[in-house]
């Protein structure tokens, strides 16, 4: 049955009718639509009969335009047309995302799909689903859009070939992203087996602490060789852990991942029991950081490649 859109898109002072493809009317304003669209402006810029045909359909009295949008993304469409008293809407759905950023670029909305493009680089947004705002940067073009999504993918598991199937993308496409993760994959291990980098950075504690006597049992493992000094073996166990985990997922959060295990085998040493939590929370916060460089030197070229093809 034909229905009348919430408010509002249901003004008796509206001049013109959109109407839907599941036949919702949405009384709007001429002049709304003309700031918004090119496209509406040139088709309201059209001479009119002079007498209507009696097949025009109308509503309230209202000349009524069919357009090929349902009715949840010409609500969504009108809200980001709207004067700012009206809050833009909140997008969440993948599917209702690509249809209003579909529907704003065929009317021309370049406002409209401007803040659809911020809404889908949004951290909360994309941190939830990398790969559907992957896949719709990649359909659409959008290489910003597209790098920051590929980059967030890395905090979650390598995808399974369902979830690459869902995207509907080419397979350079999904295959550039593979190799993306794996170029990151790599890197991450790189920097757990060299700690070169931590010899720029630490702290006099953090210095003090690896190089101070203990009960623990060491290991003689020379990636981890620093100060002249082997590791104690439940950090050598931690960085074998932590290593793994990168591996699955280059990212932050997977160094703090084994973290807790690492302090608690950590806690039947008296020595350690005392400075180990303090002592890990630097080191993975250090870690944490340089990963982010590491990871973001890791060329995505070929995403960048696929976007414009």
């Amino acid at each position: 049955m034909p229905g009348e859109a919430r408010a509002p898109f249901n003004s008796t002072k509206a001049d013109i009718v959109l109407r839907s493809s599941d036949h919702v009317y949405f009384r709007v304003f001429r002049c709304m639509l003309v700031f918004a669209s090119p496209f509406f402006e040139s088709m309201f810029d059209l001479p009119q009969p002079l007498k209507k045909n009696t097949d025009d359909e109308t509503f309230d009295g209202l000349d009524v335009i069919q357009v090929q949008e349902n009715s949840r993304t010409l609500d969504t469409l009108l809200r980001f047309c709207y004067p700012a008293a009206i809050k833009d809407p909140i997008l969440e759905d993948m599917d209702e995302i690509e249809e209003v950023l579909e529907a704003a670029m065929k009317y021309g909305m370049e406002d409209v799909e401007e803040s659809v493009r911020k809404i889908m680089a949004a951290p909360s947004l994309v941190e939830r689903n990398p790969l559907g705002l992957f896949a719709i940067a990649c359909r659409h073009g959008f290489e910003p859009e597209a790098r920051t999504a590929a980059r967030y993918s890395l905090h979650h598991p390598s995808p399974t070939h369902d979830n690459i199937t869902i995207t509907r993308l080419p397979e350079n496409i999904t295959q550039g992203l593979a190799d993306y993760r794996s170029r990151c994959s790599h890197a991450a291990r790189t920097l757990c087996d060299n700690l070169d980098w931590l010899k720029q950075s630490q702290t006099h504690s953090f210095h003090e602490w690896w190089t101070s006597c203990c009960p623990c049992d060491s290991r003689a493992d020379v990636r981890y060789l620093t100060h002249g000094t082997y590791p104690r073996e439940w950090w050598a166990n931690y960085m074998e852990e932590t290593s793994l985990a990168l591996e699955e997922s280059p990212c932050g959060a997977a160094v703090t991942k084994n973290v807790a295990n690492a302090v608690e085998r950590a806690s039947n040493c008296p020595s350690c029991r005392r400075r180990a939590h303090q002592q890990m929370d630097y080191f993975t916060q250090a870690l944490a950081l340089e990963l982010d460089k590491t990871i973001a030197k890791v060329s995505n070229n070929q995403i960048a490649v696929a976007t414009r093809n």
